[in-house]
């Protein structure tokens, strides 16, 4: 398998590969219905709508999409929903879930659910973004920027070797890591300094594997050869991170914003930690954004039924 180094490239790869099923719970949102479509009008997924079929209909017929495409549950409350949904991993009949027009809280409890949800025993929910930026050459693989507010040093490992997994499923053998913070330097003073030279010791000690992991960096020698050069610095990642790991979700969630808003950037985005892919997309986010991350989670889906 060749490095994809663009998400329109997570098509194409999920295109040659197992079919998969997604479920959708709450699945009469617009952009979701619309995403869903094209993906299921490319081959990159088969889905299953569980919501309210009266407005999925409703919905369908407003955005001119053929209602054939996908499997309908009548579920009108959401919270059912998407127990629902996550029950079909379990029943066999569906390969991945995503949030429709449900409330996270409700569909994060149904995935969380110790006896009928989807994690995995000792495993850390955490969420990855999937960046394109036209600046940079490749995809960059960010956490956490929407579920751990401050992770710790146990953690970050955990969203390290659940990034390094997702980097090996889209072709990168030897990914470079970047545990982000605001200087080089190791400071008592800072923490996220502190756990970045601890992971980074870990990770020469073979401790945490597939991958080559740094830091503390600052961002900008994690992504340019330059400034690792303007500022004397050696560092294993070079300026060329596939992963940047980002000591909290303040700092994860503007770089996600950021890249989006003001850098033209796209992005797919799924849940690690889970049995079985997990979409977790923002209200805010737009169909082109919910449509790479169906293919995201079919590719990690895909490896997982391999």
């Amino acid at each position: 398998m060749n490095q994809i180094k663009k998400l329109e490239d997570l098509v194409s790869e999920v295109q040659g590969g197992t079919a998969v099923t997604v479920a959708v719970a709450a699945g009469q949102d617009p952009d979701t219905i619309s995403a869903i479509a094209h993906a299921v009008e490319q081959n990159v997924v088969k889905a299953i709508l569980v919501g309210d079929e009266t407005e999925i209909k409703k919905v369908a017929e407003e955005e001119k999409i053929d209602i054939g495409l996908f499997d309908i549950i009548h579920e009108p409350d959401p919270r059912e929903a998407a127990k629902k949904a996550v029950a079909m991993i379990h029943d066999g009949k569906a390969d991945m879930v995503m949030k429709g027009l449900v409330k996270t809280p409700d569909y994060l409890k149904a995935i969380l659910n110790k006896d009928a949800g989807l994690m995995e025993s000792g495993s850390l929910l955490c969420h990855m973004a999937v960046t394109e930026l036209p600046a940079y050459p490749k995809l960059l693989i960010c956490s956490d920027a929407a579920i751990m507010p401050c992770p710790d040093l146990e953690q970050k490992i955990q969203m390290l070797n659940s990034a390094i997994g997702i980097a090996h499923a889209l072709g990168i053998e030897t990914p470079k890591a970047a545990l982000i913070a605001a200087a080089e330097t190791v400071s008592p003073k800072m923490q996220s300094t502190m756990d970045a030279a601890v992971i980074a010791s870990m990770s020469q000690r073979k401790q945490i594997k597939g991958g080559i992991v740094d830091g503390p960096l600052a961002l900008d020698v994690a992504l340019s050869k330059k400034k690792c050069e303007i500022k004397g610095l050696e560092s294993p990642v070079n300026g060329e991170a596939d992963i940047l790991i980002f000591s909290n979700i303040e700092a994860a969630n503007t770089f996600y914003k950021s890249a989006t808003l003001l850098s033209s950037g796209k992005t797919a985005a799924i849940v690690a930690g889970t049995k079985a892919p997990v979409i977790l997309t923002s209200r805010a986010d737009d169909e082109i954004t919910k449509y790479y991350s169906i293919a995201l989670g079919a590719i990690m889906a895909q490896k997982q039924k391999k």
